[in-house]
């Protein structure tokens, strides 16, 4: 009983974010799970499509600012999840992610003297994640990685390049630790 109404109540809160973005929310259905105070903001026209049978658990928040992020069937996105594009996100299908997990792809201009760090504006780039991956804890994927299917990625760990060979990846930046 306590499972229907935890469904109940996900379809009710993500039937709220839908008629505030409905006109850049695409969703495939209504087969959804959204925590308490989870958020999809879409700012300058970003758009997000949202296909069936992904879970959002509490506090997660999907951000598009002018960007676009795409997430594929079947995903299961922990605890405190950030997702924010200015470019385009893609994420596959039957992934597994942790919480705290955080994903960006953009970052903050530094290189002009003379001027504001807050001022220079981002370099942007594109961020593709495959299917079936599992990717831990307090992980960090920074802008322009492409992550390939059937990949491990271990807590605490931060993908700044490619990831184009299935196995288990740790460290900071993350390194190949085991082929599977």
């Amino acid at each position: 009983m306590r499972k229907y109404f935890m469904l109940l109540f996900g379809v009710i809160r993500f039937s709220k974010e839908y008629l505030l973005n409905w006109n850049n929310l695409t969703v495939n259905g209504f087969e959804y799970y959204f925590g308490k105070n989870v958020k999809v903001l879409l700012y300058n026209k970003g758009k997000c499509k949202i296909d069936k049978h992904n879970w959002f658990a509490e506090n997660s928040i999907i951000e598009s600012n002018a960007g676009k992020i795409s997430i594929g069937f079947n995903n299961f996105f922990n605890t405190n999840c950030k997702i924010i594009s200015l470019n385009s996100i893609e994420i596959g299908n039957n992934n597994l992610i942790g919480p705290n997990v955080i994903i960006v792809d953009h970052d903050h201009k530094f290189d002009q003297k003379g001027i504001l760090i807050n001022q220079q504006g981002f370099k942007t780039n594109k961020i593709t994640l495959g299917s079936d991956i599992w990717i831990g804890a307090n992980v960090v994927i920074t802008k322009g990685v492409s992550i390939c299917d059937k990949v491990i990625v271990g807590a605490n760990s931060t993908i700044t390049k490619n990831i184009n060979q299935s196995g288990i990846y740790l460290g900071n930046p993350a390194k190949l630790y085991k082929r599977l």
